[in-house]
């Protein structure tokens, strides 16, 4: 590898700090390690942590043996024992032992100023690297705008009158630890203040070292974790070098271990299970007790600071540090300098070294950072003490790890697959494997069943009180979920989960839409109203008793209905009067009812035949919609859909082995051909997500075939694009496309999420694609008014779009869609909303007529809706 002619700088000798300059020597032709202890072969006065139990999970392991190639092999030959996770591990998690067979995941148990001296002694061999003891960074040096760092101003700690030093640097990297301080340094170059996210846990550790008895044991190592809020103390326990335990136990508020040396075995011995208690009740201690405290778990936002100075870096508890009991902090730092050394493989020269290069790190690296922030966070929130909002996205964490832990015990092959989760030798995909989730599934539903869950959704019943209508009415408060909604929102969650842990592996590419991100807990209590308001101005008052038997038979499958809940969407049109309403539930749920609201309508042909046979090749647990459109004076469009929502999409085949599951007569024939040959013009750059099915009177079916591409970088749509081609290949001129790239580029610029979504309709009776829509998530308002008055859109439209704005009482439409068709722009622009609808506001909606929006009252004579909303979409 040729190195830059440059040198860097780590601040910190600590396992991250080690790290980073191990990577920066394959890099740079020197490398300077700052680090204000002496370094001696015991604790640093720096890291009082090093005096307590470490673990260096098993991907650590594995980057120490990529970076320091014969290090585990010297470890074992200088006494450290290789340490089967399971196999040598007793481990209390949640109210039982983890299974205790071989896992092949190997660890190398030791002090963590063992692994710091043997790290070390390797990082000095390389020649370019130098390791400055006892010297202090005061401040950063860089130009006079802030905008680039050229190194650091350090003194030497020797004697009080130490010298002053300007050291310079292409590259500085903060390893300094949670001590770090990088927020005051960058403060005095003028950098604003620093956000950070902070959780008080108020955690105690106290530790010591026993020598270990020659006592036969099944075990070479005991995990006793808190049960919190019942039992918040825990302990463990560990082989190390020299034929030594180390004992950490710990607690939380109010549960803080002592450190004298009888209380030190009596809060052993008050743990939920004596192992710990009875391993040294009698064993020989060689260490005096070593207290440390933990207040807080902190991440310093510096991804979030604006024109971040160039080659600087941070990684390691300098940037974020969490609980730990969860024993990540050392394999976190390492895989942190793993990253650098990817990032710093995108350098071919020092001028390279920009702030869009130092801000790609920090940002790659907290999308990183969010999702093990999030379930640590989410864990800590089982503690009373520990502030903040329980929301159902934080229960719902808490409820899938516990539920996790308790299926490892039932299938020992999940374990093992859990294990390299845990260990970070594999991807949050294993969140949303189908068999993970339909276990999960089987679970909750005999939990369900256990507590008389009720009867099956799709035999509607219908209240005594209600009016007697044709449709079904609401099912009874009883009505259970099939097990395949159950699974539904078990992935939904997975993905949810994994958009958190890795949004790099899951997204933003194939990340499938905004709201799976958005904390919509609330129902919106204007959205009855919205609906009443939507039909009047888009003059449906005559279909409003159609609306209500819509709404009616379809709310209560929606995933919610439980708790008469549902989320709905709804599609406006600006350019022409119409209404769309969407709903979701599993793809089981829909195909089944959307075949009984079909023959209770009265509508009966090869439509609706081919249109449910095709969504149900999809699994039963897949994403499913129903949708109706309804406008003024006309017949009603029902239609269905199934979706790969929660597959992971890339290199996706699920559409041709859905297809490939048809019925004969279904699958053979120029429909089905076209249709894929749709989906995979796009296939490189865009991603299959819905396929929606519909029909005409007479039975001739018509399909949406829906796809979605995310890319921060650079607008989609693009010449030489596949949807640039794919549109030219429709007859748009040369000059069109011009057009429709020039309001591509708005609408995605002023999107939320950079979506582009690409809707593909085309018809049994054409052989062209009858059009194209370009979808934009969370569009500004103002840009789809400017887009209005630059592209040729009706003025009649942009009033339709501040009448929309003023109902939705937000500046962003939750879709905006544009329509292309052989001609190129059409003057149709369609505007969404998303929000959770309460089924009591069905009452706004009558047959024949509607209600004055003020008429509801409250006990108190208070309006029932209000003006503003609960939760706004953005």
């Amino acid at each position: 590898m040729n190195k830059l002619p440059g040198s860097a700088i780590v601040i910190g000798a600590s396992i991250g700090g080690l790290s980073a300059a191990r990577v920066l020597a394959d890099h740079f032709e020197r490398v300077t390690v700052i680090e204000r202890d002496v370094l001696e072969d015991g604790p640093r006065q720096g890291a009082p942590q090093s005096n307590h139990i470490h673990v260096l999970l098993r991907r650590g392991v594995d980057l120490l043996e990529q970076y320091f190639p014969g290090l585990v092999e010297e470890m074992k030959v200088e006494g450290i024992e290789p340490f089967d996770f399971t196999k040598d591990l007793r481990w209390l998690q949640f109210g039982d032992w983890m299974p205790r067979e071989p896992s092949g995941i190997v660890l190398y148990p030791q002090t963590r100023f063992s692994l710091e001296r043997y790290l070390r002694r390797r990082v000095r061999a390389f020649a370019n690297v130098e390791i400055l003891e006892s010297t202090a960074v005061r401040a950063l040096l860089a130009t006079p705008d802030g905008r680039r760092i050229l190194g650091v101003q350090t003194h030497d700690r020797h004697d009080a009158g130490g010298a002053v030093t300007n050291r310079l640097a292409n590259v500085v990297v903060d390893a300094s630890g949670r001590g770090s301080q990088l927020s005051k340094w960058l403060a005095d170059l003028g950098f604003g203040p620093l956000e950070e996210s902070r959780l008080p846990i108020n955690l105690c550790y106290v530790s010591r070292l026993f020598e270990r008895p020659a006592t036969p044991r099944d075990w070479r190592g005991l995990w006793v974790t808190p049960l919190p809020p019942e039992a918040p103390r825990g302990g463990a326990m560990q082989e190390v070098e020299g034929n030594r335990w180390i004992v950490s136990l710990f607690g939380y508020e109010g549960h803080h271990p002592p450190r004298d040396e009888s209380g030190f075995v009596e809060f052993a011995r008050t743990l939920r299970e004596p192992d710990i208690h009875e391993a040294i009740k009698d064993a020989k201690p060689v260490s005096d007790v070593q207290v440390y405290r933990v207040p807080d778990v902190r991440w310093r936002h510096y991804e979030r600071i604006e024109e971040f100075p160039a080659g600087l870096l941070v990684l390691g508890d300098s940037w974020c540090y969490f609980d730990p009991v969860f024993g990540q902090g050392m394999s976190v730092a390492m895989l942190e300098a793993n990253l650098l050394n990817e990032s710093l493989h995108q350098l071919d020269s020092l001028d390279a070294v920009t702030q869009a290069w130092t801000a790609t790190y920090l940002r790659t690296g907290a999308q990183w950072l969010r999702g093990l922030w999030f379930f640590v966070t989410a864990e800590a929130m089982r503690h009373a003490h520990v502030p903040g909002e329980r929301t159902r996205l934080v229960k719902l964490a808490q409820w899938y790890v516990e539920e996790l832990y308790a299926l490892n015990h039932e299938h020992p092959e999940v374990y093992r697959e859990f294990l390299k989760l845990m260990h970070v030798q594999a991807g949050p995909e294993f969140l949303l494997r189908p068999d993970i989730a339909l276990r999960l599934a089987k679970r909750a539903w005999k939990k369900k069943s256990a507590k008389g869950f009720g009867h099956e959704a799709l035999q509607p019943e219908r209240p005594a009180s209600a009016p007697d209508r044709s449709a079904p009415q609401l099912p009874h408060e009883g009505t259970a979920w099939p097990a395949s909604r159950v699974t539904l929102g078990l992935r939904y969650a997975g993905r949810v989960l994994a958009n958190l842990v890795v949004p790099g592996k899951v997204g933003p590419r194939d990340r499938l839409c905004h709201f799976d991100t958005e904390a919509m807990w609330t129902p919106d209590k204007t959205m009855g109203w919205f609906v009443r308001d939507a039909l009047q101005s888009q003059r449906l008052l005559k279909e409003a008793g159609e609306v209500r038997r819509f709404l009616e038979f379809w709310l209560p499958f929606q995933g919610l209905s439980i708790a008469k809940k549902a989320l709905i969407e709804l599609s406006f049109n600006a350019d022409e009067p119409g209404l769309g309403f969407m709903l979701y539930s599993d793809n089981q749920t829909v195909t089944q009812a959307f075949r009984q609201y079909t023959h209770q309508l009265g509508i009966s042909n090869e439509g609706v035949e081919r249109s449910i046979a095709i969504c149900e090749t999809f699994r039963p647990s897949d994403l499913g919609m129903v949708r109706a459109e309804f406008k003024p004076g006309s017949t009603t469009r029902y239609s269905i859909a199934a979706s790969w929502h929660f597959d992971p999409l890339r290199d996706h085949s699920g559409f041709e082995s859905a297809m490939r599951r048809l019925p004969e007569r279904f699958r053979a024939g120029v429909f089905a051909e076209r249709v894929k040959a749709y989906a995979n013009a796009l296939s490189t750059e865009y991603f299959p997500l819905f396929l929606g099915l519909s029909f005409q009177e007479d039975g001739t079916l018509e399909s949406k075939m829906y796809l979605v591409r995310f890319d921060e970088r650079q607008a989609p749509f693009h010449p030489g694009s596949e949807l640039w081609r794919f549109i030219q290949d429709m007859g748009v001129s040369a000059s069109e496309l011009e057009r429709i790239k020039q309001l591509n580029d708005l609408l995605w610029e002023r999107s939320a999420d950079r979506m582009t979504q690409v809707a593909i309709e085309t018809s049994e009776a054409q052989s062209q694609p009858r059009r194209v829509n370009l979808i934009y998530s969370g569009t500004e308002t103002s840009a789809v008014l400017e887009a209005i008055s630059r592209f040729g859109y009706p003025p009649s439209a942009a009033q339709a779009v501040r009448g929309f704005e003023q109902m939705m009482q937000t500046d962003r439409a939750k879709f905006v869609a544009v329509r292309v068709g052989p001609e190129g722009l059409s003057p149709r622009l369609k505007l969404y909303k998303h929000a959770l609808f309460d089924f009591a506001d069905l009452s706004v909606v009558e047959d024949g007529g509607l209600k004055p929006r003020h008429s509801q009252t409250t006990g108190g004579g208070t309006d029932a809706a209000r003006e503003v909303p609960d939760l706004c979409l953005y």
